[in-house]
């Protein structure tokens, strides 16, 4: 009896794989389109991406001396703009560190980034030559400053240590005494003699403290302590050097005497639970610029007067920059630039086209369109042939964890942590309706394959299927935890869904009928065939039969970490995975082993889409961008 029921399960075995066979001799794939990608999605590409969608979250924002330019340090790396057209000049980065500062010399030949991991990247800001790696941190280099003349330039960091370097040759010049207590901001005084620098509370019952550094010896000349509430989180010097502002989360700005150290006034400049990002001296040292979470203020310097207040439109301030001359404030947001005039308070122009985290990426079915859900509460659709973004949905109150389309690509649905499904008319770009019956984060949507269910996931432990036409409640799938991924199955007679563990449902009765694989789905994806689906494990990905009998193949590879996330291609021969680690990695079915590695964000990638054609991949990363990568053709 056992040896009969062997040859059933190698018989069920053979039929699965004579499916996957099968799925290989599909019909022709859709012909691929023809793309021109915009220049913006060109600039340093890593090797094998044709396109970037997203230009990464903003951290910071400098001007040039002479105003020309200015330099955005995002978290894929420093991009040049053009002050007056605000086009894309370069973006200097090795397209795998997450950038968190960055720098730009005072003669505007030098670009210096700040890694996480610790490094400092030295780039030639006119060929983007990248010209040295410093190593010396250990942690996020979190500060950078060059001096006035740009002989040399200072980095802290989030291990505690403060360093001097040369710019010509990066040699290392000085170090302070490490701390325990990360630098959140570094300044040069207009003479380049001492070194001003802020530094991380552990609460915000805790003080951050300033120290002031004599640059030529490296001793400490002041150690400013006990005033402010939490971490100092900016600084400036006036222009005449004689007076040093401090910004903190309690949001005081502090004025000290740079001689003496002794304070010279407090203001309470702002009330906001973040507390003051960013304060910065006008050029004629008349002018004080504060910045909270959604509001710059200016200040009158000498009376500590409130001049004028503006409220920032899309809020999420991370610094702000006053033009050489003294016209314009920048003020830099995860995602745009704003520039006001500093005499009127108005709004003179945006910079868009920066993102926050990418959490989800779907191509449309016609191929023509890529979907995008992020960090700012948006659905982002974009031109797959050209990169151009087209629209953008934004009436989510908090993250999009995941983006689906409509079979017909007429359709996007965004599950989102504000607990709602949304559906969108692609075409108008106005909502549809709203789903509302999840009681915690949506993760996950998917149609089915008629288009006319949707099911939903996540932290609730529940799966809800929908009607799309009318927005009924069909259904509610129970599980024991949070529920990451919900897919229908090519046919649309069954959902699976992970857990951790794999739950495939009859779609018609809503019951289960099988359990797989215990601490093990990451992701999950059914095979064209509908016969298999796949999920990802730790540096493997694993393929089981939908039947209740046969083969299970584990595909092992080149991934170092855990896999996020899985696709099967459009024609069933291979699995594209999204990695811990940052890569993405695309697998043979056949072969049981990774076919190609692609390596360029900077962080986690937490999705993969296969183009319909088969020959792009697309990635979705906490970068903060979408690469577009070229799928070798077998």
């Amino acid at each position: 009896m056992f040896i009969r029921a062997k040859k059933i399960v190698l018989f069920f075995g053979f039929l699965i794989l004579a499916g996957s066979t099968a799925c290989q001799q599909n019909p022709r794939l859709p012909e691929p389109l023809e793309t021109n990608y915009a220049p913006s999605t060109q600039l340093s590409l890593p090797k094998g991406a044709k396109a970037r969608l997203g230009k990464g979250w903003i951290n910071g924002i400098e001007y040039s001396a002479d105003g020309k330019q200015f330099a955005v340090t995002s978290s894929i790396g420093t991009w040049l703009y053009d002050t007056e057209t605000l086009k894309e000049l370069a973006l200097f980065t090795n397209n795998k560190d997450f950038v968190w500062s960055g720098s730009f010399s005072p003669d505007g030949t030098r670009v210096a980034t700040g890694v996480h991991k610790g490094s400092v990247h030295l780039w030639n800001a006119t060929t983007g030559q990248l010209l040295n790696t410093l190593q010396d941190h250990t942690l996020r280099v979190a500060a950078i400053s060059f001096s006035p003349d740009g002989t040399i330039f200072a980095t802290g960091g989030y291990d505690g240590k403060l360093r001097i370097w040369n710019t010509a040759t990066g040699e290392f010049l000085k170090r302070s005494k490490k701390h325990t207590k990360p630098y959140t901001c570094i300044r040069f005084s207009p003479d380049g003699r001492i070194l001003a620098t802020g530094t991380e509370s552990k609460n915000h019952k805790e003080s951050g403290t300033i120290y002031l550094w004599d640059v030529l010896t490296g001793a400490t000349l002041h150690t400013i302590k006990e005033q402010h509430k939490g971490s100092v989180t900016s600084i400036s010097f006036s222009p005449d050097g004689k007076t040093l502002v401090s910004a903190c989360k309690d949001n005081s700005m502090r004025f000290w005497n740079v001689t003496t150290s002794k304070q010279i006034k407090m203001l309470k400049a702002h009330s906001s639970s973040n507390g003051i990002k960013g304060v910065s001296f006008s050029p004629d040292g008349r002018t004080l610029a504060s910045a909270n979470y959604r509001e710059v203020r200016f200040w009158d310097v000498d009376t500590g007067k409130l001049l004028k207040s503006i409220e920032v439109p899309s809020g999420n301030v991370k610094n702000i920059s006053f033009s050489p001359d003294g016209k314009i404030l920048a003020s830099a947001s995860e995602n745009e630039v704003h520039f006001w005039d500093v005499d009127t308070g108005k709004l003179r122009k945006t910079l868009k086209g920066h993102t926050g985290r990418v959490y989800s990426v779907q191509f449309s079915p016609d191929g023509l369109k890529i979907a995008t859900g992020g960090d700012d509460g948006r659905a982002r659709l974009w031109d797959a042939t050209t990169g151009r973004l087209l629209t953008i949905f934004d009436r989510h109150a908090s993250r999009v964890k995941s983006v689906h389309f409509s079979p017909d690509s007429k359709i996007l649905a965004s599950g989102s942590e504000d607990k709602t499904v949304r559906l969108w008319d692609i075409p108008t770009g106005k909502p549809l309706k709203t789903l509302e019956g999840h009681t915690g984060i949506v993760l996950s949507v998917d149609f089915s394959p008629d288009g006319r269910k949707i099911a939903s996931g996540g932290w609730d432990r529940m799966v809800l299927l929908w009607d799309v036409t009318t927005g009924e409640l069909l259904n509610t799938l129970p599980h024991d935890k949070i529920v990451s991924t919900v897919r229908f199955s090519p046919d649309g007679r069954k959902i699976v869904t992970d857990t951790n563990k794999l739950h495939l449902w009859n779609t018609a009765t809503g019951k289960r009928s099988r359990i797989i694989a215990s601490n093990l789905g990451s992701g999950v994806s059914f095979a064209p065939n509908g016969r298999q689906f796949v999920t990802g494990g730790h540096n493997k990905v694993h393929l089981f039969p939908v039947s209740m009998f046969g083969f299970t193949k584990t595909l092992k590879g080149t991934t170092s970490g855990w896999v996020e996330n899985v696709c099967f291609s459009p024609d069933g021969r291979t699995v594209a995975s999204a990695n811990k680690d940052g890569a993405v990695t695309v697998w043979d079915v056949s072969k049981s082993d990774s076919l190609v590695g692609f390596t360029g964000h900077g962080s986690v990638v937490n999705e993969v889409a296969f183009s319909p054609d088969g020959r792009t991949i697309a990635s979705a990363s906490t970068d903060g961008t979408v690469l577009l990568w070229d799928v070798p053709q077998r």
